[in-house]
């Protein structure tokens, strides 16, 4: 005959035992689907957050080259004007 521990017979688990257990868990489930997508949001929000800044990156870089690109246009303008005194001045 089964022994009878605490008032509760030991042996085969109890209905109750098994549902406060199968409760657990899918409180566990709840509680891992809400961090789950918590965390996506952030994610997603981080990505595109990222991709604007690269973008703004991007789009300083080519304005850098451009000012570059521009200060050696304006020095070989002067020392071609420079040049074109020195002729001026030498033909005289």
């Amino acid at each position: 005959a089964p022994s009878s521990v605490g008032g509760r017979r030991s042996g085969a688990p109890q209905g109750t035992d098994i549902m406060s257990g199968m409760e657990v868990l899918a409180g566990l489930g709840l509680v891992a689907t809400e961090l789950f997508k918590y965390n996506r949001g952030n994610y997603e929000f981080d990505q595109e957050q990222r991709f604007e800044r690269e973008e703004c990156r991007l789009k300083m870089q080519i304005e850098r080259f451009q000012l570059f690109r521009e200060d050696i246009r304006d020095l070989v303008e002067l020392t071609v004007g420079k040049m074109d005194l020195y002729h001026l001045i030498g033909a005289l």
